[in-house]
């Protein structure tokens, strides 16, 4: 018995702990987590995001811009769980698949740094919008919003480790909750339109949003290029079924349920973008904290209304926590098992909630979470958001060459060809259009991944090939210059 223990515990170290059975998620749960993860803060604030880079209609050209674009990568993840359905690590396992280790600890790293970037952004819009709610004589201080976040991080934690299915659950409760508040907008809002607002004059030379005599002059190229970063941002999540495949109860409603949520999630925010901005003069919501809030509290509902949206936000984005907690350590849960991560993501507990992954994912958030003690929150709020996307991008286009790559290998019709390229395309695109200095700000970021990905390699005795030092000297190397640039401001976030 005693020596059976002993080989039982050293097949664990070898091989990471197997799973003990748990619940798996139905078309419903992986659905609404989609839709979780991808309405969460970024509806609520994106009217004010996008009218002070963009006019109306440039912003509705925008959508249908980046709805095309993350379509096809929904479309693209959907491919591959139907081609790879072995592929359980989504994202992650696509880079791994094509293009070998390095690629796939490349993925997994920005996917990784992408999602604890991300549930910083989350937290300084919840402070924002508690400071909102409670109106400037109760300002929370930084360390008391400090203190409330961290509260609120390892809360959620916890719920964490209670397993994915209680989770989900949860999430499918909350995203039918922050719903109703956005709906209230769009029926009510509704009847407070003005076209004359919407369809601003002289829409392609001149911004609207901006309080000078005439506006201030643009080109159509630079408000759709200005809104790029903020619309993937409002989308980022859409792959979140795909790295919760290991959970799905198959492979093959994965990228059903990515679809689905897709689409929804994009007839909310075009639906959102246009009453808010035909119900509210460019100039006043650009200088909104809460848009929505203004919208409804413009209606007959009146203050009461930007209540609901405000405590609809406070509702969003804590969903949209308790989605991104789960994903941001899953993958390297998954990547640690299969030897690509460092061993210590691998622990699970006995519900099968990955809390060595959990504990150092958030342990790492709650660092990040010091930039609450600044003052400056919308600014954070861009900044992080902005950073968070550029991180993501470099998964999303290895996933995309990843499925040109399996069109060709398969023998697949020219459809499903183009589909893969259209998402090659914008995801470069949109690392072009967010802007070089957060692309630096991304290097900086990677190189600091080269430690851990040569750690995982010597626990598996694996020897590092000759590519994977080039890789690791070129990421490096790029981050050196990148840090000294941006560390003597030559270049400035």
């Amino acid at each position: 018995m005693d020596q059976a223990m002993k080989n039982e515990n050293i097949r664990v170290k070898l091989k990471g702990k197997e799973e003990p059975k748990e619940k798996k998620l139905g078309l419903g749960l992986l659905i609404a987590l989609g839709v979780g993860s991808m309405i969460g803060g970024g509806v609520f604030n994106s009217p004010t995001d996008l009218i002070t880079v963009a006019n109306p209609q440039a912003i509705l050209l925008s959508w249908g811009i980046g709805g095309i674009g993350v379509l096809a990568l929904a479309l693209i993840f959907q491919l591959l769980a139907n081609r790879r359905p072995e592929l359980e690590g989504g994202i992650y396992s696509h880079a791994r698949a094509g293009y070998g280790d390095f690629m796939g600890f490349i993925s997994a790293w920005g996917y990784w740094t992408s999602g604890v970037l991300g549930n910083v952004a989350f937290f300084t819009l919840i402070i924002k919008t508690l400071n909102s709610l409670f109106g400037p004589q109760y300002q929370l201080r930084p360390f008391v919003a400090f203190i409330i976040a961290s509260i609120i991080l390892w809360m959620v934690v916890f719920i964490q480790t209670r397993g994915t299915k209680n989770v989900g659950v949860i999430n499918a409760i909350v995203t039918v909750a922050k719903l109703i508040p956005l709906t209230l907008v769009v029926l009510l809002g509704f009847f407070i339109f003005k076209s004359e607002l919407f369809a601003v004059e002289h829409w392609k030379t001149t911004l609207a949003s901006v309080p000078e005599p005439g506006g201030a002059a643009t080109t159509l190229g630079s408000q759709i290029n200005g809104a790029m970063g903020v619309i993937l941002w409002c989308f980022i999540g859409v792959e979140a079924s795909t790295v919760l495949a290991e959970k799905a109860v198959s492979q093959r409603i994965v990228g059903k349920a990515t679809v689905i949520s897709l689409l929804f999630t994009l007839g909310v925010y075009i639906a959102i973008s246009v009453v808010a901005m035909g119900a509210i003069p460019a100039e006043q919501l650009a200088q909104s904290g809460t848009p929505l809030a203004t919208v409804l509290g413009s209606t007959v509902i009146g203050d009461a209304g930007a209540v609901i949206v405000k405590t609809g936000i406070l509702i969003s984005v804590l969903g949209a926590l308790i989605s991104w907690v789960l994903i941001a350590s899953q993958l390297p849960y998954i990547a640690a098992k299969e030897g690509v991560m460092p061993k210590m993501f691998v622990k699970t507990n006995k519900l099968g909630a990955p809390v060595s992954a959990l504990f150092l994912t958030n342990g790492i958030a709650q660092v990040f979470l010091l930039v609450l003690l600044s003052s400056k929150l919308q600014y954070i709020y861009n900044m992080v958001l902005l950073l968070a996307t550029t991180c993501i991008l470099v998964p999303y286009l290895l996933s995309a060459l990843y499925s040109v790559k399996v069109c060709r290998q398969d023998q697949l019709n020219a459809k499903s060809l183009m589909i893969s390229i259209v998402g090659v395309v914008y995801s470069i695109y949109v690392i072009l259009a967010v802007g070089i200095v957060y692309l630096a700000a991304s290097f900086v970021i990677y190189a600091l991944g080269m430690l851990a990905f040569v750690k995982a390699k010597k626990e598996q005795k694996q020897k590092i090939t000759k590519t994977e030092w080039t890789g690791i000297t070129i990421v490096s190397a790029l981050g050196i210059v990148m840090t000294i640039l941006l560390s003597t401001g030559a270049i400035a976030i």
